[in-house]
């Protein structure tokens, strides 16, 4: 069975990006070789995002839907959302879903809440 081994994500900041991922979700900041200078990647330790620069008006704003990170304190990443350029965007009541400071939608899952993997 084939695995995600990363998720690529135009943003229009990748400073901006990279702090948010970086702060709010303690995401790392993968060091490669030669890698060009409009993306950046980051890595849960499992797997990576690959944030890459928009390149002008006809690639311009967030290129996801959304997606799904497990957290330990949903509430803490909502306390702290604001100082890192992002916002709330989910209804009360429903599942916690964020904009990152680029646009993209990132949905706070708290641990346990979806299945895991079972790695034999």
């Amino acid at each position: 069975m084939g695995r995600i081994v990363h998720l690529a994500m135009r943003v229009d900041d990748l400073d901006k990006a990279t702090e948010f991922y970086t702060k709010i979700f303690g995401f790392k900041e993968v060091r490669v070789p030669g890698l060009r200078t409009t993306a950046r990647y980051l890595t849960d330790g499992r797997v990576h995002i690959a944030l890459n620069q928009a390149r002008g008006a006809e690639d311009a704003g967030p290129a996801i839907d959304h997606f799904g990170i497990e957290v330990e304190n949903v509430d803490r990443c909502t306390a702290e959302i604001g100082k890192y350029g992002g916002a709330v965007v989910s209804e009360p009541g429903k599942a916690v879903k964020y904009r990152d400071p680029g646009g993209i939608v990132v949905e706070a899952v708290p641990v346990g809440a979806k299945p895991g993997i079972d790695e034999k």
